[in-house]
């Protein structure tokens, strides 16, 4: 029996009794650009009682949360500041709803881990593997993209962790104070190629590198538009030839059977290539800094054993990672 003292006992505050989850869901629809017609739709009511639902719920907290417009409706300056707080509120209840299964067979909530596909296969797949091995009834759900698109989703509520890098306009100065950043690696862009690949030996500068064919991942990702800025402020046109993929193992097999074209990756990605694929690194001057790669967590965010167990594995990893090569 668990006992609790009166202190920890938090009386239910009365203005949340008057409140409904399908207003709630009217603010998170409102924050996705949904009129007030679509969000009758999506909930199966008349417009008018969407109206109502509306009121009452500007009544219950007292100030105005939408805007009407002759377009449609958008959130007020009240309805955007607390957003944030009722999609990670409705993403909480919507996963205790997909968690019932397994509170009810007597294992653990899903983890739900955000980070860049290159990082969740070069960093994350390992100690991921090794948790499970460790929790046989545990269950991770990995998600993948880019930066602003991941610490939306975790700010939202959507996801535990996220395990990338903070780029620039990933997220608002309000949205930046509600992160804990833990810092695992510093990044930079590597340069690799295969072990048969002649003539590349020696510090090489971009000039050299840009006679020969690269193999890069997509056009979005931070590491082609870091190429293309510095590319630009030294000079140099786009390299020979370009091969754009969003998988490291395919990265890979065209490094390894392609003789003479050039990998540009992430740090933990060519490291991973190095390792499984044969490839070699290259000494590329100057060097091309990346944000560095850390664990982002909500500050408000309760502690998870099971989640803070993943993540030690995960630093772990990190050192056997870096102390490899």
């Amino acid at each position: 029996m668990v006992k609790s003292s009166t202190s920890e006992l938090r009386q239910f505050p009365s203005l949340l009794r008057g409140l409904r989850l399908p207003q709630l869901q009217l603010v998170r629809m409102a924050g996705a650009g949904a009129n007030f017609r679509k969000m009758a739709e999506a909930l199966h009511v008349t417009q008018p009682a969407i109206t109502k639902m509306a009121r009452e719920l500007e009544r219950t907290l007292g100030a105005p949360l939408f805007e009407r417009e002759a377009t449609g409706v958008r959130l007020s300056r009240f309805g955007l500041a607390v957003l944030s707080q009722v999609q990670r509120s409705l993403a909480h209840l919507e996963q205790l709803v997909d968690d019932l299964p397994s509170h009810r067979e007597g294992s653990g909530a899903a983890l739900r881990i955000g980070s860049p596909s290159f990082t969740a296969a070069a960093l994350l797949a390992r100690p991921v593997a090794q948790w499970l091995g460790c929790t046989p009834a545990g269950r991770v759900i990995m998600s993948d993209g880019v930066s602003a698109q991941l610490l939306s989703m975790l700010h939202a509520g959507e996801l535990d962790v996220v395990i990338g890098s903070l780029d620039d306009g990933s997220c608002s100065d309000d949205e930046l104070q509600q992160l804990r950043f833990e810092s695992l690696y510093e990044d930079a862009i590597t340069f690799v190629t295969g072990a048969d690949t002649p003539g590349l030996e020696g510090p090489l500068d971009l000039a050299d590198l840009c006679r020969l064919p690269w193999v890069l991942p997509p056009r979005n990702s931070l590491v082609w538009m870091t190429l293309r800025r510095e590319l630009t402020l030294h000079g140099h046109g786009l390299p020979h030839g370009v091969v754009e993929a969003s998988s490291i193992p395919a990265i890979g097999t065209i490094l390894h059977h392609a003789a003479g074209t050039v990998g540009a990756l992430r740090a933990d990605a060519g490291r991973y290539l190095i390792h499984h694929h044969g490839l070699r690194m290259l000494e590329v001057v100057p060097s091309m800094s990346l944000p560095r790669v850390g664990i982002m967590r909500l500050r408000s965010a309760p502690p998870e054993a099971s989640l803070d167990a993943l993540l030690a594995m995960v630093r772990t990893e990190v050192l056997r990672m870096f102390r490899s090569h």
